[in-house]
């Protein structure tokens, strides 16, 4: 062998070496966990009670892994718990306020939130969920909601529908976040054109926004009736949180996914997938649809 030929032999091998050692730092990683969740929709009433709910700090322990964020949707009882646990654990906190067409109960709320959201414990409040869309709360008195809490300085939105807030611009100006629902399943669209349906959506109301970032609010059922053509069970639902998270990735969009854990006693208002909405079932444990996505977080 010459020296010529020794000396490529020792480049190959060297070359080699060096794939070696690169190729794990690029190569995806099969059977790691994916990146975590931007943020999950969090409540505690797993059962058939509304009104009882589960244990908050182990609750939030089990999802805080998986997620860098929460959003809730009440200001008092048990919902008060929620910001000082979250921000223990470092979560990005989004608190809400249930607005019904109840004034005083809705002032209860509000005055709730501006309570929670002066102890420092909240980066995001939501002033009320989908309001505009169930004609529950007026346009007038939800910007007014909004503004009081928007006075603690703390940023503040609603968040509705994305068609509701397209016809309300006025609640759009008033709010520092938009934060839009999108669920291509409510809507009864295949889940082939889910995505396409919700990229959409993000784009007509992000043209209206200005500047101001869109957030996203969507999740998919894991069991339940079929809507037109959307059909529920966890071989889709896990289709749709693994293109979802994609295509949010992609576009650089933060969200809820909807949501944390199944609610079984929405089911006797919201039909048969009321209560299949979750990554965890009512027992708190991961479904394996979502762990098959999301991985064990380490």
């Amino acid at each position: 062998m010459n020296v010529i030929t020794r000396r490529s032999r020792r480049i190959s091998i060297a070359v080699l070496v060096l794939i070696a050692l690169i190729l794990p730092v690029f190569a995806p990683s099969c059977g790691q966990p994916a990146s975590q969740l931007s943020g999950l929709c969090f409540s505690p009433y797993l059962n058939s009670n509304p009104r009882q709910a589960g244990p908050v700090v182990d609750l939030l322990g089990e999802i805080a892994p998986h997620t860098e964020g929460i959003r809730t949707f009440g200001s008092t009882g048990v919902w008060a718990e929620v910001p000082p646990e979250a921000e223990r654990l470092g979560l990005y906190m989004a608190a809400g306020a249930g607005l019904y067409d109840n004034k005083k109960y809705n002032a209860s709320q509000v005055a709730g939130l501006v309570k929670l959201a002066k102890t420092g414990a909240v980066d995001l409040a939501v002033v009320g969920d989908e309001n505009l869309m169930s004609n529950t709360v007026g346009e007038d008195e939800l910007i007014s909601y909004i503004k009081q809490v928007k006075a603690t300085g703390v940023p503040t939105t609603t968040s509705d529908g994305w068609a509701e807030l397209l016809a309300h611009p006025r609640v759009v100006s008033a709010v520092d976040i938009v934060i839009i629902n999108v669920f291509p399943f409510v809507q009864g669209v295949s889940l082939d054109r889910a995505i396409e349906y919700l990229d959409s959506a993000y784009r007509k109301v992000k043209a209206k926004a200005g500047t101001k970032e869109v957030m996203v609010e969507t999740g998919w059922p894991s069991a339940g009736e079929s809507r037109w053509k959307a059909v529920p069970g966890p071989k889709n639902a896990a289709r749709y949180l693994s293109d979802f998270t994609a295509w949010a990735r992609s576009n650089g969009v933060r969200y809820f996914y909807f949501e944390a854990f199944d609610e079984p006693w929405k089911s006797k208002t919201e039909g048969s997938v009321g209560g299949h909405w979750g990554l965890w079932d009512n027992d708190g444990q991961m479904k394996q649809y979502a762990r098959s996505v999301l991985g064990e977080a380490q």
